[in-house]
C-alpha cells in the first residue's frame, strides 16, 4: 500500500511539473538548459568531503527522470541522469553513466554500487551551490557534485581579450557541452561590472559583444574547419577515434598556427601507444612547442573521511586499489600515467617509477666538454648527448663500456652508441650517447671511429656491438677505416686519432653462424665473433638478466630517451620474446647487451683491473693527453666541405 500511495504521488508531481514547465516557466530557464528557477539560501550548511561548508543558492531544475541506484552498504539515492558522483579518484561521473560493480565515494569510504534503474517518470529537482572551491557534497550520504567546476581559463579568454574564437571538441558532443556549460555558470555568478553584452547563448556556443566567443563541437575529421580559432581545447584527446585522429589533428593545426598567438590545451587519460602518446613524447623531449604537464597517482591526496584530512597516497592504498580492481594491470589502466598499462613490461612498475623520478633530457654539453679542457671532432657532434651531473674529468681515469645496436640508418631503425661508466664490478651507470637514424651505416662507422679513437681507445675501455649484417657490415668498415688508404674522404680522422682504433678493446662472441663470409677471416679465433647475435634461444636470458640488474641499480640511467623506449619494451607473447610495443628499441638493446658482456673474457680482465687498479699512470696521461689535447694543435685535419664541424 506504501509503494501504491508513494508511486500515485510521483504521478501528480510529475502531472504538476509537466504543466508548470511546459506552460508557465519553459521561457524562464536560467541558463536555457536545466535551471527554472533560484532560490538564495542564508546561514544553511551541509556536509561534505572537507566539513560542513555553507551553501549559496538552491536551484529548481526542469523535470527530469528519476534515477535509482543502491550501493552495497545500503545507502540509496533518487536523482537526475546527470547527478555527479565520484569515482575512485575522485573524477566526476554522471550517474547514468556507472554500472554495477563500481565503486563511488561516501561518507562511509568507498561502496560498491548493486543496483540501478529508472523511472519513466519526471519531476523537477533541486540543485544546490556549495560555497567551497570543490564543490561537493554528500546527499544521502554518497558524494556528490554540483556541477559547478573551473573552465577559468575559457572565460578569460572570451571575457578579458577582443576578437577571440575558442572551439572545445571532445570524444563526444555532451562533454564539450558540460564544459561549455561550466564556462556559463561561472559567468553568471560575475559581477555585473565584469560581464560584458551577451549576443548568443546557446548550449553549444556563447558569444559576447566583444566579439569573442567559445563553441563546442563534437569530435570528427572535418570539425573547426573553416572556422577561425585562436584557442582550441581538446578534451580527452587519446579516446577518440583512431581511424579519424590524425586526419583531423593534420587539417586543424594549419588552422590554428595561422596566428602566432593562438594557444592549444590538449587533455586526456592515457590510452596506449597513439597519437596523443607521439604528441607527449615530442612536448617531453622540447621537439615542440607543447609544454607537458602530468600528474601520477601518488601525487592526487587522499582524503580520510573520518579525520577529516587529506593523506598522501601510499603503496598500501594502491595495494587495496589494486584488490578493489583485480589487478595491477587494471590499476595501472586507470590511476597510472605511463602509457603502456601492461604488466608485461621488462621491468616492475614500482622500478619503472622509480627510474622515472630521476629522468631529464639529455643534452650535447659541447661547452663543459671544452670547460674540461677536450676538444672534441665529430661529423655529427649534435647527436651526441650527456648525463647532466657526468663529470668530463671521469675520462680521464674512469671504465668504460660503449655498446652500440646497429641498423640500416637512413629514417629507418636508430644506431645508438651507449656509454656506460663503471665506477666498480659490476655497476654500470650510463652515462653518454650517440642516437641518430639520419645516416647511414657507414657514416655511423666513421663517427664510431672518431668517438672511441678520442676518447675511449685505451685499456680503460672496452666496445660491444649487436652482431646480425649490419654489425657485420659496421665491423668491417671499421677495419677499413684502419687502413691509411681508404677513402681518401676520410684520410682527415688520421690527424685525430694518429694511431688508429683498437680493435683488440672489442668483446668477442661464440659464433653461431658463418659470419666470416662477410668481414672475411677473423683474425680473432674461428670460433668467435666481435659482436654478440641475439637469437629467440639467449635474448629471452639476456632481458631477464637485465631485469634484475635494473631492479638491483647495478645498471643506471636517467636518460629520458632510453627510460620511454623501456617504459614499452614488452613481452607481449610472455616467451621471453621482449620487444617495442610501439615505436623504436634500439637504446634499450643496447642494454640486453650489458649481461653477456659480463660473461665476455675481455670484461673480465676490465674487472681485475678495476678491482686491482694496476692500469700505469702513463696510459692514464700520456694516451689521454696524446689523443685529445695535442692531436689538433698544428690545426691540420680534412675538412669535409660541411660534414665535419669544430667545437673550440
Amino acid at each position: 500500500m506504501k509503494k501504491i500511495i508513494i508511486n500515485i504521488l510521483y504521478k501528480l508531481i510529475s502531472l504538476i511539473d509537466y504543466i508548470d514547465y511546459h506552460y508557465i516557466k519553459k521561457e524562464k530557464l536560467i541558463d536555457n538548459y536545466k535551471t527554472i528557477e533560484e532560490i538564495n539560501l542564508n546561514n544553511i550548511e551541509i556536509l561534505t568531503d572537507t566539513g560542513y561548508k555553507k551553501l549559496s543558492h538552491l536551484m529548481i531544475s526542469k523535470p527530469f527522470e528519476i534515477y535509482n541506484i543502491k550501493l552495497e552498504n545500503g545507502y540509496e539515492l533518487d536523482c537526475a541522469d546527470e547527478h555527479k558522483v565520484f569515482d575512485e579518484n575522485f573524477n566526476e561521473i554522471f550517474v547514468k553513466d556507472l554500472y554495477i560493480g563500481q565503486y563511488i565515494q561516501t561518507d562511509n569510504g568507498l561502496q560498491k554500487l548493486i543496483s540501478i534503474s529508472k523511472s519513466l517518470t519526471k519531476i523537477s529537482m533541486c540543485d544546490t551551490t556549495v560555497n567551497d572551491e570543490n564543490h561537493r557534497f554528500y546527499s544521502n550520504g554518497i558524494l556528490s557534485h554540483n556541477s559547478v567546476t573551473t573552465a577559468i581559463f575559457c572565460l578569460w579568454v572570451i571575457l578579458f581579450n577582443t576578437n577571440k574564437a575558442g572551439l572545445i571538441l571532445s570524444k563526444s558532443g555532451p562533454a564539450g557541452k558540460e564544459l561549455l556549460k561550466k564556462v556559463k555558470d561561472m559567468y553568471l555568478y560575475l559581477p555585473y561590472y565584469l560581464k560584458c553584452g551577451t549576443v548568443k547563448w546557446n548550449i553549444s556556443e556563447i558569444s559576447f559583444d566583444n566579439n569573442s566567443s567559445i563553441a563546442t563541437e563534437a569530435f570528427s575529421p572535418t570539425a573547426g574547419l573553416g572556422n577561425t580559432i585562436n584557442f582550441l581545447i581538446l578534451d580527452e584527446f587519446a579516446w577518440c577515434p583512431p581511424n579519424d585522429v590524425e586526419l583531423f589533428y593534420m587539417n586543424i593545426i594549419p588552422v590554428i598556427t595561422a596566428d602566432p598567438t593562438a594557444q592549444v590545451c590538449i587533455m586526456s587519460t592515457q590510452n596506449g601507444f597513439n597519437l596523443f602518446y607521439k604528441l607527449w613524447r615530442a612536448a617531453v623531449e622540447k621537439k615542440s612547442d607543447y609544454a607537458p604537464f602530468k600528474v601520477d597517482w601518488y601525487q592526487v591526496p587522499e582524503y580520510n573521511a573520518k579525520t577529516g584530512e587529506w593523506e598522501k597516497r601510499t603503496e598500501a592504498w594502491k595495494k587495496k586499489m589494486i584488490g578493489v580492481l583485480g589487478s595491477e594491470e587494471a590499476f595501472n589502466y586507470q590511476y597510472s600515467i605511463q602509457f603502456s598499462a601492461s604488466d608485461k613490461c621488462l621491468v616492475s612498475r614500482e622500478c619503472l617509477s622509480e627510474i622515472n623520478k630521476t629522468s631529464e633530457l639529455w643534452t650535447n654539453r659541447i661547452d663543459d666538454l671544452h670547460n674540461a679542457g677536450i676538444s672534441l671532432f665529430l661529423n655529427y657532434p649534435d647527436m651526441l648527448f650527456w648525463a647532466s651531473d657526468f663529470d668530463f674529468d671521469r675520462l680521464r681515469d674512469s671504465y668504460f663500456l660503449v655498446c652500440c645496436d646497429l641498423s640500416e640508418g637512413s629514417g629507418q631503425d636508430y644506431i645508438p652508441f651507449n656509454i656506460f661508466m663503471l665506477p666498480e664490478k659490476d655497476k654500470f651507470i650510463h652515462v653518454g650517447r650517440w642516437y641518430s637514424n639520419e645516416i647511414d651505416l657507414d657514416m655511423a662507422a666513421l663517427e664510431f671511429w672518431l668517438l672511441m679513437g678520442q676518447l675511449f681507445n685505451s685499456e680503460r675501455c672496452i666496445w660491444s656491438i649487436e652482431w646480425n649484417t649490419y654489425g657485420a657490415l659496421f665491423y668491417k668498415t671499421l677495419l677499413s677505416l684502419n687502413e691509411p688508404d681508404y677513402d681518401e674522404k676520410s684520410l682527415y680522422r688520421f690527424n685525430i686519432c694518429k694511431e688508429g682504433l683498437e680493435t683488440a678493446n672489442f668483446c668477442w662472441y661464440k659464433k653461431t653462424n658463418i659470419e666470416e663470409e662477410i668481414i672475411g677471416k677473423a683474425k680473432h679465433t674461428s670460433n668467435h665473433i666481435p659482436g654478440i647475435k641475439f637469437t629467440s634461444g639467449n635474448k629471452g636470458t639476456a632481458c631477464s638478466l637485465l631485469k634484475m640488474l635494473l631492479e638491483k641499480k647495478q645498471v643506471i640511467t636517467t636518460d629520458l630517451i632510453t627510460i620511454n623506449e623501456l617504459e614499452n619494451f614488452e613481452d607481449k607473447n610472455g616467451n621471453g620474446s621482449y620487444k617495442a610495443a610501439f615505436g623504436h628499441d634500439d637504446s634499450i638493446m643496447t642494454f640486453v647487451q650489458i649481461p653477456m658482456v659480463q660473461q665476455t673474457t675481455k670484461y673480465k680482465y676490465l674487472v681485475e683491473e678495476i678491482e686491482a687498479g694496476t692500469i700505469s699512470q702513463q696510459i692514464e696521461n700520456n694516451w689521454f693527453n696524446r689523443n685529445i689535447y695535442n692531436n689538433f694543435n698544428t690545426g691540420s685535419y680534412y675538412n669535409t666541405q660541411g660534414q665535419f664541424d669544430i667545437f673550440t
